[in-house]
């Protein structure tokens, strides 16, 4: 049976695994926190990706958390209104907050993936017949394939092909989002403001 190791235990990781299990794979992730993140972003669903959420079994419960957003509405730096955008445009056919669908990627997961928390991979020698794996923990172990989920900076890729700093190409954009008091009494709907340069 093929080992494999994946790195991440947000959305990516455990919908891997699920996949990956189905079809007879034996599979291990390896998450660096304590347990299942909670919060982070919206996650958008829309078009195939309704069909996957219905073919893993999991659609009904996605939408009994989803969040129903509203139109998005962009605003100048006085509040003036600039334009309006239909809630599908940002939240797709459906909306779930990110640490809600791990939460239900984890638990359709737990029974059939074997989870590592509060490790990670610390180097990796590949020959011909698999990867030898050593933790952070100081266990080892080898897997016919290790697959990195494990985000933007991954640790798998510095591993794997080195410093970021060779591959990564800024394009000049940042975006941040935050949770702050709804001090402008907004119900299922928000205001973005941009600030060129």
């Amino acid at each position: 049976m093929t080992t494999v190791l994946i790195s991440g235990a947000s959305v990516a990781g455990p919908a891997l695994a699920y996949w990956l299990q189905r079809y007879g794979f034996t599979t291990t992730v390896v998450e660096r926190a304590p347990a299942p993140r909670a919060g982070g972003y919206a996650v958008d669903f829309r078009g195939a990706s309704m069909t996957v959420l219905e073919r893993m079994g999991i659609l009904s419960e996605v939408q009994e958390k989803a969040i129903r957003m509203g139109a998005m509405t962009y605003v100048t730096e006085s509040g003036k209104v600039a334009a309006t955008t239909s809630s599908e445009a940002f939240s797709g056919e459906l909306e779930i907050l990110r640490g809600d669908l791990v939460d239900i990627l984890y638990n359709l997961t737990k029974s059939s993936t074997e989870y590592l928390f509060d490790d990670s991979i610390v180097s990796l020698g590949q020959d011909a017949d698999g990867v030898d794996v050593v933790f952070e923990s100081g266990m080892r172990g080898r897997f016919d394939l290790v697959i990195g989920a494990d985000g933007l900076h991954s640790n798998v890729r510095r591993l794997a092909f080195g410093a970021e700093s060779s591959y990564i190409h800024h394009l000049g954009y940042y975006a941040s989002v935050c949770t702050v008091k709804n001090h402008l009494d907004l119900d299922r709907t928000g205001q973005i403001f941009n600030v060129p340069g």
